[in-house]
């Protein structure tokens, strides 16, 4: 019996992560944008610094300046991904310029894992929308 409910739940969790996209943030370094995405920002909030803050460390390997959560669903971009949440921390600087309920562009390398950049979407209009979406570059 035991077994048997290990066995579903892992299965439910496994499910479950599919689900949403988990990115890294990463400065570009040079590299150029693979996918483009186009998302709706669903939550923004400073992200857990851990036990006693080390977790903000600057000799932290994935510490991020003002490092904050960003959730949103994808709406537009490569095919396979429309429809699903995405979930990324980024630099508070980049997070700045977001906001719950509207759009952003995000440009995504390394097969769709890591996140290199992000701009806010100008307009609401959904015709503007798709136009500066596919007029948009990583930047």
């Amino acid at each position: 019996m035991i077994f048997i409910a290990t066995m579903a739940f892992s299965g439910g969790c496994s499910a479950m992560s599919t689900q949403t996209l988990e990115i890294k943030w990463e400065w570009p370094a040079g590299r150029q944008m693979e996918t483009k995405l186009l998302i709706n920002i669903k939550k923004i909030s400073k992200a857990s610094k851990g036990l006693f803050g080390i977790g903000a460390s600057p000799s932290m390997a994935n510490a991020l300046p003002d490092a904050t959560d960003v959730s949103a669903s994808i709406e537009s971009g490569q095919e396979n991904l429309v429809g699903r949440e995405l979930s990324i921390r980024i630099p508070g600087m980049e997070a700045q310029k977001l906001k719950v309920g509207e759009h952003a562009a995000i440009g995504l390398v390394e097969g769709n894992t890591i996140g290199i950049c992000v701009s806010a979407a100008p307009t609401a209009d959904k015709q503007e929308l798709a136009n500066w979406f596919n007029q948009w570059r990583c930047e």
